[in-house]
């Protein structure tokens, strides 16, 4: 719940879960309000069976999607056919019968040639046949128009992308959780070593340059050590304040204890205030705060280790109970 709590304070997934909604709403909108082709109406008789098309309109093909049943004695069938009205005469496509001696041909080749000759006609009120040519009985039924599965796969695609972008929002928080707790193991030995050099006498610049020195030449390092070494050689040959570069690496990672070392070097870089003391005063803190988490990961650790305690027993419960069960 809490972990929910945190999404939806996410400015930037919920600015991005807001454009994917209107974006999604403005298609479904479209769609609706664009329907199906179909601009006329189906005339019906008593029994539903549709007897005739009512064009809206000569000016523009129209598009009707229907069902023949075709009531044959020796193979009843049933076709779903789309009937596209011609906005003008274009040539009738003359007739498709098929002389093949199978029975089902013959009829798909009659209503070829039945949608043919609909299809490119100039009345406007057109009459649907209720009979193939050789006599067989056949009834027309509409069936819904709509838009198909581009209705279903649109919402799909919309919390696809939804579930996409908040499970980047937490895979992005987690990196960032992972690199401040990586800050705040390595931040406690960093302050130290500073504290210590320091107070030997070296400027902030040779201690930071002596600390990251061994930081990159040791083979087993954090990554708060790597980006210091890497920090360190970026900033080489540039001329920049020492506590402004350390300054900037916090402001980026959001580390208070390191922005407050920041501030301790930086008021010492512009008067001179006595650095040493404050340096010893921080690193007294942070080892406290390190232990403090290494005290609450313990605890944590105890907490995990209940559930699969818990399995442990229900199976050695079942194993114990199950031969008495058997037995009964």
């Amino acid at each position: 719940m809490s972990r929910f709590k945190e999404l939806l304070h996410d400015k930037k997934l919920m600015s991005g879960i807001y454009a994917v909604t209107l974006v999604t709403a403005l298609l479904i909108l479209a769609l609706v309000v664009k329907g199906p082709e179909e601009s006329g109406k189906l005339v019906a008789d008593r029994d539903g069976n549709i007897i005739g098309i009512n064009r809206k309109s000569l000016d523009r093909s129209e598009r009707y999607d229907l069902s023949i049943k075709v009531d044959d004695e020796e193979d009843p069938m049933i076709r779903d056919v789309t009937l596209t009205l011609q906005a003008e005469m274009t040539g009738r496509s003359g007739s498709r019968l098929s002389r093949a001696e199978s029975r089902e041909a013959e009829i798909d080749a009659a209503i070829d040639n039945i949608i043919s000759g609909i299809e490119y006609s100039r009345e406007k009120k057109i009459r649907l046949p209720s009979a193939l040519p050789d006599g067989t009985a056949i009834k027309w039924s509409g069936t819904k128009q709509g838009s198909g599965p581009v209705m279903i796969v649109i919402p799909l695609m919309y919390v696809s992308l939804v579930i996409l972008m908040a499970s980047s929002s937490m895979k992005g928080d987690k990196t960032a959780a992972e690199e401040r707790r990586s800050i705040m193991r390595g931040l406690p030995r960093f302050c130290n070593q500073l504290y210590l050099m320091m107070n030997a006498g070296l400027i902030l610049s040779d201690a930071f340059d002596t600390i990251s020195e061994g930081y990159a030449d040791s083979k087993d390092c954090s990554s708060f050590e790597r980006d210091l070494a890497e920090l360190r050689e970026a900033t080489d040959e540039h001329r920049i304040s020492t506590a402004q570069v350390i300054n900037e690496y916090a402001v980026k990672h959001d580390v208070k204890e390191m922005i407050r070392i920041a501030a301790i070097l930086t008021e010492n870089e512009k008067r001179g205030s006595d650095v040493i003391e404050s340096l010893e005063r921080e690193s007294r803190y942070l080892w406290d705060e390190r232990k403090t988490v290494a005290r609450e990961c313990g605890k944590a650790i105890d907490t995990k280790m209940s559930y699969p305690l818990g399995l442990l027993l229900i199976v050695l419960i079942v194993i114990t109970m199950a031969p008495a069960l058997l037995n009964m």
